[in-house]
């Protein structure tokens, strides 16, 4: 192995060593407490249980039409293999998160050389999002392995463009037979392989996420702008049948779908309205400021101080710089995945912004980074150009690295916590009470009870009752009327946010004789949680006497319940998954 060869599989050892170390040091055992965490374990154990890709979890138990496939079934290969707790299905996230850090190293070495691919990939190991996102049960550390690592296999395949990029960076590109084919037929062979792997995985990456559709449609540009012309013809036949598929069956009945919520002002509060094709310029500047002066640079270092604006600009510009650079150069992939994934993001709602939507875009602002040092190097003497560079990379590092220090203290306090009350201890009394109520409604109902409720998606994989999200108007009948078409007798008056006391609340203060007490599980003013039965049409007039609780409705019939229980029933301080546990009987 020669000296060269030696130094780019030892920094890549090294930076994955580095990756790992950092995950590792992060992982959380307690659930998160957003609802896509407990959607994906639903939707996974429908797929394990009953074979189908269904919305188990709403009372409709519709076909799913909103998140692709591919992570749900990848947690439920980890329940085949026997993982029951949040922490064993976490692996899920986590490996792919190292296995990001080595698919950035491959790729950018190929346009940077060992060192730069060694910063770049670093930089993204340590970043506050790349860290904060493996330790949940969420998509997108995979959906960043499938892109970055089919950028990758695609560079692989066509490796012209490389060397230009390399050569402006002022390195040599790697000598091996790999880049450097002897003939053409090996060339050949080369391209088909390795183009075969991209293209698997960035289908994969579309069916994990549906904002891999950008990278499809770079692939294709690419091809075109290339002339290859049989090969664009196997990615549209490849590709382009199951997402056909996939989008057609979208286009049935769901109960949640992008399509509707893009064009809601705000998807949390349906009554905003909606805007048409021109409210999507103001929506596109505000997320520009937020991504460039906030989520951007908060997803690299993790702080908000009065720098942070600074950094995001400095960053923005600078990737803006590379990527005109290497424009200029030659086209590929990434240059065109770039504008298009970065516009996707700006024209979505205001209210869904956030670094977890800016990760993919991570690995090319580094590397376009660096390609605009690179650039700037013969324009200054050496000893500012290295100073310069040094400097850019400590100011996104140095942070970066402080911030994870503080997210691993902070995860080790929450464990010691989560391991003495319950799962959901970290997230205070208002969250733990609904966790509560969930554990006693799975007792203490009939059935396939369906309960309306703040977060319908938790609330199934604790209790395992169907559920569905009570309308957010204040208005009761709309209330009614939802529960009426589903079947739910239940609504739960939770504190876990405002929302439930404002919408439910309202609802009960306009009909309270159409509702009934169920019980109480906490203090009020600590976060209580209360369950009410929701009476039949017939019976809504005429209050009875208040009952406990405070909400002056009368008690339940005793039918609303499945048997007698006078005090709640705490929930188990394991961490299994309560909705898991069938899948061992």
């Amino acid at each position: 192995m020669t000296k060269s060869a030696r130094l780019r599989w030892g920094l890549l050892i090294a930076v994955t060593g580095v990756s790992a170390m950092v995950v590792w040091s992060v992982f959380n055992p307690t659930p998160h407490s957003g609802g896509d965490n407990s959607g994906y374990v639903a939707l996974a154990h429908g797929l394990v249980t009953t074979g189908t890709y269904t919305d188990v979890f709403d009372p409709e138990g519709l076909p799913h039409t909103k998140y692709p496939p591919v992570f749900p079934a990848l947690l439920g290969l980890l329940m085949a293999l026997g993982a029951r707790t949040w922490a064993g299905l976490k692996l899920a996230a986590a490996l792919p998160t190292v296995l990001v850090v080595a698919f950035t190293y491959l790729w950018a070495e190929r346009r940077l050389g060992a060192v730069g691919a060694f910063c770049v990939a670093l930089l993204l190991a340590f970043s506050s999002g790349v860290v904060y996102y493996s330790q949940w049960i969420l998509s997108d550390p995979l959906f960043l392995a499938l892109t970055v690592g089919a950028l990758w296999a695609f560079e692989r395949a066509d490796s012209g463009p490389v060397r230009e990029i390399v050569e402006l960076a002022g390195t040599e590109p790697a000598s091996d037979a790999a880049t450097a084919p002897a003939t053409r037929g090996d060339d050949e062979r080369r391209y088909v392989g390795w183009f075969a792997l991209g293209l698997g995985l960035a289908g994969l990456a579309y069916f994990t996420r549906s904002a891999g559709l950008p990278l499809i449609v770079a692939l294709l540009a690419t091809l075109v702008l290339k002339k290859r012309w049989v090969r664009l013809g196997i990615a549209l036949v490849a590709l382009g049948l199951p997402m056909v598929a996939w989008m057609l069956r979208g286009q049935g009945e769901g109960v949640a779908q992008y399509g509707t919520e893009f064009w809601m002002v705000d998807p949390y509060q349906p009554a905003a309205g909606t805007i048409g094709f021109f409210g999507l310029i103001p929506r596109i500047l505000e997320n520009l400021s937020a991504y460039v002066v906030r989520y951007g640079p908060a997803g690299v270092v993790g702080s908000d101080g009065p720098a942070l604006g600074f950094i995001g600009v400095g960053l923005t510009v600078a990737a803006i710089v590379g990527w005109v650079v290497s424009v200029r150069r030659e086209i590929g992939i990434a240059e065109i995945f770039l504008p298009l994934y970065a516009g996707l993001i700006l024209v979505w709602p205001a209210v869904w912004g956030g670094d977890r939507f800016a990760l993919p875009l991570y690995p090319l602002l580094f590397l376009y980074g660096v390609v605009a040092l690179r650039a700037l190097r013969p324009r200054l003497p050496k000893v500012v150009a290295n100073t310069l560079a040094v400097a850019a990379l400590l100011v996104l590092l140095l942070p970066a690295i402080g911030n994870w220090l503080d997210a691993s203290r902070d995860v080790s306090a929450c464990a010691a916590l989560a391991g003495s009350r319950g799962p959901w201890a970290c997230y205070g009394a208002r969250v733990e009470n609904f966790a509560v109520a969930a554990a006693w409604a799975s007792q203490n109902l009939p059935e396939g009870s369906a309960v309306l409720t703040r977060k319908p998606r938790h609330f199934y994989t604790l209790s395992g009752h169907p559920s569905r999200a009570f309308p957010f108007v204040e208005d009761a009948q709309a209330h009614l009327d939802l529960a009426d078409r589903l079947g739910a007798r239940y609504v739960l008056l939770d504190r876990w946010d405002g929302l439930a006391g404002r919408y439910v609340g309202g609802a009960v203060r306009q009909r309270p004789s159409a509702f009934c007490y169920m019980g109480g599980f906490g203090e009020p003013a600590q976060g209580g949680a209360q369950l009410l039965g929701i009476l039949p049409p017939g019976q809504r007039e005429g209050a009875g006497a208040p009952a406990e609780g405070g909400v002056g409705i009368a008690p339940c019939p005793e039918s609303y319940y499945a048997r007698s229980a006078d005090q709640p029933e705490n929930y188990s301080s394991s961490g299994r998954i309560p909705l898991l546990e069938d899948l061992d009987s």
